[in-house]
């Protein structure tokens, strides 16, 4: 379930406040007040011409690509779809390990942001894991990133939208462990919530039905964790959620060489499955779980069949042991949520 705010509605915020697992929700009011600002770079093929942001714990930056140009066209390749808005570029300094997580707001009234992760000034590095540009015009976009590589990784500011525009954008860099549940964290090991279990700093899901709804797992980062209690296998287990608007929901989960793969999505109401409705298997290319440090990328031999609507991804034999996800997904996004039953199933067949 995204944590997505629309900036055109008014609210009370502080900048930097964390609501559980969800992401700081943005005040137009505060934007001069609470947001140092810096100036973007125009191009990014010289890393030592754009500006560093390097938060220790969290920053809140205020940009504006008014006077910049359409330069990266391609770059669209990072969200996969067209962004012909003036864009610009700031650096963060990341290591393999770190955790970050970046949330843009539109100061500028129905600006529609894009935002994503570059280790270099190419399209050959672009991830859709790594960027985001999913809730339209007048809203935030966020997303959460773990770096394989070390040094300095450009951050891309652009647009759906002609023109420049003025947005803030909250840099964090979590950190899993240390008692405290972060921007950017749907929980905290060292931090225990009432009825919430947490490993490696993601919200567990281990009994039948159990439902995502409440945190934030609409990115790899923070994908749920399928893992049934007493170390029961993963047979035939069900969970519920909930996708509508600009949600997305992401869960993870272990199998071994050999396993037979199968994953569904049904109705939770007795409604139809709403057009559009997919389900995606991604795996991680880490060799070993657990993981859960590397973009996950597309498994081959993966196959997804319709029946009435509703989705059932099938991989006959998994390759190796590892970390695999499921992206549950509605485009174009519904008016109404649609509420939903993911049962999961991996065993040597």
């Amino acid at each position: 379930m995204r944590r997505h705010h629309d900036a055109r509605r008014p609210r009370i915020a502080l900048l930097g406040a964390l609501a559980l697992g969800g992401c700081v929700v943005f005040d137009p009011e505060l934007y001069q007040q609470n947001a140092a600002g810096i100036t973007l770079a125009d191009r990014c093929e010289n890393p030592s011409s754009v500006p560093v942001v390097q938060p220790a714990l969290q920053r809140v930056v205020q940009v504006d690509t008014n006077g910049l140009g359409d330069q990266y066209r391609e770059f669209a390749a990072c969200t996969g779809s067209d962004l012909p808005g003036n864009e610009g570029f700031f650096a963060v300094n990341m290591h393999p390990g770190e955790t970050w997580h970046f949330h843009i707001d539109p100061v500028t009234p129905d600006a529609d942001p894009a935002i994503y992760v570059l280790p270099v000034c190419t399209t050959l590095q672009c991830s859709t894991a790594g960027a985001s540009d999913l809730c339209g015009a007048g809203r935030s976009e966020h997303f959460s990133f773990r770096p394989v590589t070390d040094g300095v990784h450009l951050i891309g500011i652009d647009s759906k939208v002609r023109g420049g525009a003025a947005y803030a954008v909250t840099v964090v860099r979590p950190v899993c462990g240390n008692g405290t549940i972060e921007h950017g964290e749907p929980c905290d090991d060292a931090r225990p919530q009432s009825e919430v279990e947490c490993v490696r700093c993601h919200k567990v899901l281990s009994r039948a039905m159990a439902s995502e709804a409440g945190v934030a797992n609409d990115d790899y980062v923070n994908a749920m964790l399928l893992r049934p209690a007493a170390g029961a296998p993963l047979q035939m287990f069900p969970v519920t959620g909930t996708v509508g608007g600009c949600d997305l929901d992401m869960f993870s989960f272990d199998a071994a060489e050999g396993d037979a793969i199968t994953a569904t999505v049904t109705p939770r109401n007795g409604a139809p499955c709403p057009a559009g409705l997919s389900l995606s298997m991604l795996r991680s290319d880490i060799a070993t779980p657990p993981a859960l440090t590397d973009v996950p990328v597309a498994v081959p031999g993966a196959t997804v069949t319709m029946t009435d609507g509703c989705p059932t991804v099938t991989l006959p034999r998994a390759a190796r042991a590892s970390t695999w996800f499921l992206q549950v997904t509605v485009r174009p996004a519904p008016t109404v949520e649609f509420p939903y039953t993911l049962t999961v199933d991996a065993r040597q067949p």
